[in-house]
């Protein structure tokens, strides 16, 4: 008749040493996403604040621009309100032309610790713009002109 054989199963050996593997796998790929995330947190912030700065460089840039087309449109007769724009620490050199005044106001309204600076010489018109953030690199904008009729 027939003889009976028993084979030694293997099975029960190869899951004993791959028990855990699953897991360690689980772990891995859990611990590679959660990089994936903060990677993703961090370029968010990284956008948030280059957006924040571009938005202060364009404010500066309209500002300045806004004074020269100011100074153009305001020159007088040979030039005789040119000398009034001047800043020099911060504070305009004639306090009592309201045009300076009100320029430098909504400086210190746009741009955070925003300061300026504008130097005259004949025609020759020279605005430097600063801003400080909290905590970040300072903001600086310059921009000469030729103030001529």
């Amino acid at each position: 008749m027939f003889k009976s054989t028993h084979f030694k199963s293997t099975h029960n050996s190869t899951a004993k040493s791959q028990s855990g593997i699953v897991l360690i796998e689980a772990l891995i790929a859990i611990f590679l996403f959660s990089l994936g995330v903060l990677a993703l947190v961090g370029l968010q912030a990284l956008m948030s604040k280059n957006v924040t700065q571009a938005k202060l460089r364009g404010e500066a840039s309209f500002l300045a621009t806004q004074l020269i087309g100011q100074m153009w449109t305001d020159q007088g007769a040979a030039q005789v309100n040119l000398p009034k724009y001047a800043i020099s620490g911060d504070t305009c050199i004639d306090a009592s032309y309201v045009n300076c005044a009100r320029w430098l106001s909504s400086v210190r309204q746009a741009l955070p610790g925003g300061t300026a600076a504008i130097a005259i010489s004949g025609t020759a018109v020279a605005i430097t713009l600063n801003w400080q953030m909290q905590k970040d690199v300072p903001g600086r904008f310059e921009i000469n002109a030729n103030i001529t009729n």
